[in-house]
Order: structure tokens, then C-alpha cells, then sequence
């Protein structure tokens, strides 16, 4: 039995209504007056394909000096790629803060409610914002969360209306700071002298109190700078 050797042998025959197709490695390579039917540029059709997920979490890496894990969380959640970037692109706030709040508050809510990133009731304008006050000073990051968990359950609401509604903005009036932390101090007499034993870590925990007594209102900076002089 003999071998098939041609094309006559597998009774080929060419359709003569699909004509050849031309392969080229780019548009560098492609002949002029080549026909476009017939040529197939490899560069178009790579670039025409959607962001690989490798590819998408090393840019995100490089691009925003996020952590390798915060990038696979972002990409292995539909549609929070582009959540987190649509929110960079509304705010002042580093990247490496804006991928805590997504990655823990909003994406924490989200799951709690089994809800996707699309039925989100706090768009990325809206938590931009939020993230611009608390950057400027305005309010406390305890108050932002407070606020976040707000435009949540008040879908529509925004930040500066929620702060203004509940009163959340900071405080940094210097007299009542003053007198809220004298007598945070005199009422701790052992922390206080734990302070200017050296422990200097305690002084956290009298301004966790200065909060308490503020409910989180208190410009912390300047409750820090109070406490050391009071301590000192």
C-alpha cells in the first residue's frame, strides 16, 4: 500500500472564493499594497486583547507601589480594578492609602451584603471625596470611617452633608483640646508618670481617651502635641 505523498492524494482542491492568508509579525513587515483580506498582522490582533490578569497585577504594582497581594485582590474582584482607579483619579490621596479603603472597607461591605462592585451605593466620586476631607484635615480617619458607613446605609448622601448633619467635623479648637486634655491627664496620674518615666508608648493610650471623650472628633496632631507638653 503505497503512501500519500501530494496534495492530489488527499483530494484537495483550493475554494477559490477564500483566498490565502498572509501572516506578518507587524505593520513594519506588511508589504505595501498588500491586500487587507488577505494579511493577518499578529501586533493588532495582540493589542486587541483585553489585559491579561498577570499583566494587570504587575502594572498595577508598578504603576501605584501597591503590594503584590492588594493587586491580586483587585483583580480576582469584578470590577474593582476599576473602582480603585476611577477613585485615584478623583482624589489627592496616595495610592497606597485609597487601596485600604477598598480593599477593607468597601470590599468588606460588599461581601457582607454578597453584593458585586457595580451594586455599590458609594460610587467612586463619593468615596473620593470622603478621602479628600479626611487628606485636608477635616475630619479624623475614626469620623471617615464613621462617614463611609453612613453614605452606605444613606445611599445618595454625601460626605460633607453627613458631616454637617451629625456634626462629625474636627476639633481643634486649642482651649477645649486644653481643657479636655488636663483632665484626661489629671485623672491618669500613673500613665502620666509612666510617660516621664520613658514609657513613651502610654502617651497613645491618653489619646485614645482625648478621642473617647471627643467621639474620634479631635485633631489628632494637635491633642499629641498638647498631651507632651502636659507630660513633660
Amino acid at each position: 500500500m503505497r503512501d500519500k505523498e501530494g496534495l492530489q492524494d488527499y483530494r484537495f482542491m483550493p475554494e477559490p472564493n477564500l483566498p490565502p492568508l498572509i501572516v506578518y509579525e507587524d505593520n513594519a513587515s506588511l508589504p505595501t499594497g498588500t491586500d487587507a483580506c488577505q494579511a493577518v498582522v499578529v501586533q493588532k490582533i495582540r493589542e486587541g486583547l483585553p489585559e491579561l490578569p498577570s499583566v494587570k497585577r504587575d502594572r498595577l504594582v508598578q504603576t501605584y507601589g501597591i503590594l503584590p497581594e492588594h493587586s491580586f485582590t483587585l483583580v480576582n474582584e469584578d470590577g474593582l480594578v476599576e473602582y480603585f482607579e476611577a477613585v485615584l483619579k478623583a482624589t489627592k490621596k496616595e495610592p497606597r492609602k485609597v487601596i485600604g479603603w477598598v480593599t477593607n472597607e468597601l470590599l468588606g461591605h460588599l461581601k457582607q451584603q454578597d453584593m458585586s462592585v457595580s451594586q455599590s451605593p458609594v460610587s467612586p466620586p463619593a468615596l473620593a471625596e470622603l478621602l479628600d476631607l479626611q487628606e485636608m484635615g477635616h475630619i479624623s480617619s475614626s469620623v471617615a470611617k464613621q462617614v463611609f458607613q453612613e453614605m452606605w446605609r444613606s445611599s445618595g448622601k454625601t460626605a460633607p452633608q453627613i458631616i454637617h448633619e451629625h456634626d462629625l467635623g474636627l476639633v481643634s479648637d486649642t482651649a477645649q483640646l486644653h481643657s479636655i486634655c488636663q483632665n484626661i491627664v489629671d485623672s491618669h496620674p500613673d500613665e502620666v508618670q509612666a510617660i516621664r518615666n520613658g514609657n513613651k508608648k502610654v502617651l497613645n493610650k491618653l489619646m485614645g481617651l482625648v478621642q473617647k471623650e471627643t467621639k474620634g472628633r479631635a485633631d489628632p496632631v494637635l491633642v499629641r502635641t498638647i498631651l507632651q507638653e502636659k507630660t513633660s
